[in-house]
């Protein structure tokens, strides 16, 4: 038994976790942290949520079963500061389990996901809060800034910042998650109402070791939720394939398994279908197509590296969609893109709307 009783850690079913601060004991946030085998970037993302303006937070690190020193790294964090708690997983169960653990146990008015090669700017919280407090949304998310590590830059926005708000829809969800952009919608690190979350029931999707952030917005969205995004970047992700330094960020990295990933959206689209609406359901087939394209791309690039050439032939010419993304891929490398034009273009619609929405309003007032 550990002396300190913050570190003291209750066994359950396939985790350890340690105490809270009692049942009574609300706060306006919780942070939660997956990790794994992070112990070069963990201890700058849980400083930059204890780091936040906005105090009354908790923080939940959930270790998925590290063999590198993020444990004593997560002890010595949590001595430190009493808002962090963690959970250890006994195996390596992915970051939807770690997620779905944290949200059963979150003490927090409103979630928010960090993850342990990401962080926050300082006023992240306390400014996304009031805007969704505001908004009365259930969800609230922001711009981020995309950081290459192995060239140690900020590349740029995920769209160009600007000092608005604006309702995401669900139509334009799904038009800005196209698998093809390296960054779209999907990949937002949304801040949920807990009460919502836990009326969703199926929190994040546990056989989804890669791609669970969109499907978890999609279960948000299924279930009748209301987001608003910022154009302020407050968020730091760290681009998986850095695009300066075109290397990963980690060495250990392998590429994204589209195929999985299909699979789970092809079984979510046909749960969702009778109530999807007709343009709904084109636009998830339309994901579920490029994600297709994608895995038979990445397993000709494989077989182009392994120098089997008969393998890559075969796969593009039985796939001419992949040959389309090709050619497009070598576009992009001529013409880089920055920053996202679809999701630009989404945030423009948006504005457009809440300014026609806030016209007679206004013009009522002046009349009056």
């Amino acid at each position: 038994m550990l002396a300190n009783p913050v570190l003291e850690m209750r066994e359950e079913d396939g985790f350890w976790i340690s105490r809270d601060r009692g049942p009574a004991v609300s706060v306006s946030a919780t942070v939660v942290i997956p990790t794994f085998n992070a112990e070069a970037t963990l201890p700058r993302a849980v400083r930059s949520a204890l780091d936040q303006t906005l105090r009354d937070i908790e923080v939940i690190v959930v270790d998925d079963a590290s063999t590198d020193s993020s444990w004593q790294l997560i002890t010595e964090l949590m001595s430190e500061d009493t808002r962090v708690r963690a959970i250890r997983h006994k195996k390596n169960d992915g970051k939807p389990a770690a997620m779905n653990r944290a949200i059963d146990v979150a003490q927090g008015r409103w979630l928010a996901v960090l993850d342990a090669d990401d962080w926050y700017h300082a006023e992240r919280l306390s400014s996304l809060l009031n805007l969704a407090e505001q908004w009365r949304s259930d969800m609230v998310a922001d711009n981020q800034f995309l950081y290459d590590a192995q060239a140690d830059h900020l590349v740029c926005s995920a769209w160009p910042r600007e000092d608005s708000v604006w309702e995401l829809t669900f139509d334009d969800f799904l038009i800005g998650s196209d698998a093809y952009e390296n960054f779209n919608l999907g990949m937002l690190k949304p801040i949920l109402r807990v009460d919502f979350m836990r009326r969703m029931g199926r929190a994040y999707e546990e056989k989804a070791r890669q791609g669970e952030d969109f499907l978890h917005l999609l279960q948000f969205y299924l279930s009748g939720g209301r987001a608003v995004i910022s154009d302020t970047p407050y968020y730091y992700y760290t681009q998986p394939f850095g695009s300066i330094s075109h290397q990963w960020s980690q060495p250990t990295r392998t590429r994204y398994d589209f195929q999985v990933a299909y699979d789970l959206n092809r079984r979510h689209l046909d749960e969702a279908a009778p109530i999807l609406t007709r343009r709904q359901r084109a636009l998830l087939e339309a994901r579920n197509r490029r994600l297709r394209t994608l895995e038979t791309y990445f397993r000709a690039k494989d077989a182009v590296t392994r120098r089997d050439w008969l393998k890559a032939t075969s796969l593009l010419a039985g796939h001419p969609a992949a040959m389309t993304y090709l050619i497009r891929r070598l576009g992009r490398r001529l013409r880089p893109r920055p920053t996202s034009r679809t999701i630009d273009d989404i945030a423009t619609r948006a504005r457009r709307r809440a300014a026609l929405d806030a016209a007679p309003a206004q013009s009522g007032d002046a009349d009056a």
